[in-house]
């Protein structure tokens, strides 16, 4: 049976615009897969190679270009570097799906531009599957689409390939469709907060900050996959699609509704309390803790023919991927990972998360402590290729963190520093009693030998 993907008619429209200029375009496939359908939602063209010899982990930003020309002179690192930063802002449920590439050669027949699809798209999986946490690759189908527009015949073919194989493997074709009308998505939202106590152990050189957030995730991932969803406060079956539990909504309202767009369904993660307690007790003598504390924002987007196990997976998995990328983000932005012992209190502040609208639904942005919502029009601009205004970025499903339980705690911290500590201040004591006692003595023996001493100096004075 041929593999068929459904696409909105905008990304025909952004392939023609390209295909029209005549000009060589690599870009990723972002959509998301289910038992019922698969779903295309955005076609992103990749920027152009920067001229540095190593690609960054920090974000795209200005540098020289080089544009390549033909597909054989692109670098499978630079291609695979923009799927992990766009995956950073994918939703659970949602991948890179593949890659797309408008040009006047057909990439399919000649035996060098099939290895170097072959070598990209591996490449690609190979970075996504770098950070599990960050759920880069759809976890149950390894072909990849490779979508490609001849710029001269405007003729549109699609095929797919095996990857993460060392087997030799073929395309396969793949029928591509578009969709007249705007393809409508069932919202889920979820607030997952987070307070959790970690012990803190020092080591000779410091307290690795990236090791300490690999602790909280590993966790977290447990917790979080342990846990059990309620949607709009029910219990579903898992086997039941989303537009079913909305029509039994609606049979159950007394009151005439119009066939408007799904509303969003409120979900809501428990921990059963048989998972929430260790499997070991174990007795650690600690330098510290770490209190993680706040609240996940979560905003999934389903296709409604889709599954509850389906949304619960992609609620999960959005969960983690964002705690993965905030974590990821903050280390990259540190000037250094160790944090030196002295330090008795530190404050960390990963970035906070925002969405930004592409076509019917949102994908996400970080944002740094000051930094504004035009921040993330660069990224939308470079990473997505789309161009939004700053009042389109929604910037309230979260709030930066309330810093005064920390700045209390840093001025108990202050005063303690400007007093002695426990064991400092019990040998000054101790010093300073013996001092005493030697003072005391002194003047008691000087006392009692009074008049020998005065008859003494009074012999010495006469002799001199």
């Amino acid at each position: 049976m041929v593999r068929t993907v459904y696409s909105p008619e905008h990304c025909l429209q952004y392939l023609e615009q390209y295909a029209t200029q005549e000009n060589f375009v690599l870009g990723l496939i972002l959509g998301q897969i289910t038992d019922a359908r698969e779903n295309i939602i955005h076609l992103a063209r990749t920027p152009d190679d920067k001229t540095a010899d190593t690609v960054s982990e920090e974000t795209y930003d200005s540098q020289k270009t080089e544009t390549v020309r033909n597909l054989l002179g692109v670098s499978e690192a630079w291609v695979a570097d923009h799927a992990k930063h766009v995956t950073r802002m994918l939703p659970g449920g949602m991948f890179v799906q593949g890659i797309f590439i408008t040009s006047d050669e057909d990439v399919f027949e000649d035996p060098n531009h099939f290895s170097k699809i072959k070598a990209i798209l591996n490449f690609i999986h190979k970075t996504l599957s770098s950070n599990q946490y960050m759920f880069g690759n759809y976890p149950h189908l390894n072909e990849r689409l490779i979508l490609h527009m001849s710029t001269s015949t405007k003729v549109l073919t699609c095929k797919s390939i095996e990857v993460g194989s060392s087997k030799t493997t073929s395309m396969k074709p793949v029928e591509w469709k578009f969709l007249p009308k705007m393809q409508q998505w069932q919202r889920l939202d979820c607030y997952y907060e987070f307070d959790d106590v970690y012990p803190v152990i020092v080591k000779k050189s410091g307290i690795s900050v990236k090791q300490q957030f690999q602790q909280i995730l590993e966790v977290a991932y447990k917790t979080i996959q342990s846990s059990v969803m309620f949607i709009d406060g029910e219990l579903k079956d898992g086997s039941d699609a989303l537009e079913q539990l909305i029509k039994k909504k609606r049979l159950k309202s007394s009151t005439k509704t119009t066939q408007d767009a799904p509303k969003s369904m409120h979900v809501s993660l428990f921990v059963p309390f048989e998972n929430s307690l260790p499997e070991t007790v174990e007795y650690l003598e600690c330098d510290g803790n770490i209190h993680f504390s706040g609240v996940v924002s979560s905003s999934v987007f389903m296709y409604p023919k889709a599954t509850v196990s389906e949304a619960i997976a992609a609620v999960k998995q959005d969960i983690i991927r964002s705690l993965a990328s905030r974590f990821t983000m903050h280390c990259d932005a540190l000037i250094d990972d160790n944090l030196l012992p002295e330090e008795k209190v530190c404050f960390n502040e990963p970035p906070r998360r925002v969405l930004v609208p592409v076509g019917s639904l949102y994908l996400c942005d970080y944002l740094f402590p000051g930094e504004a919502p035009a921040e993330a029009l660069l990224s939308v601009k470079e990473l997505l290729d789309l161009q939004i205004t700053e009042g389109d970025v929604v910037c309230d499903v979260e709030t930066p963190a309330d810093t005064s339980e920390f700045d209390a705690l840093d001025r108990d911290t202050s005063s303690e520093e400007l007093l002695a500590t426990p064991q400092e201040a019990s040998q000054f004591m101790y010093i300073t009693g013996i001092c005493f006692a030697m003072f005391v003595l002194i003047v008691s023996i000087f006392i009692h030998y009074y008049d020998a001493i005065v008859q003494f100096m009074g012999k010495l004075l006469t002799r001199s």
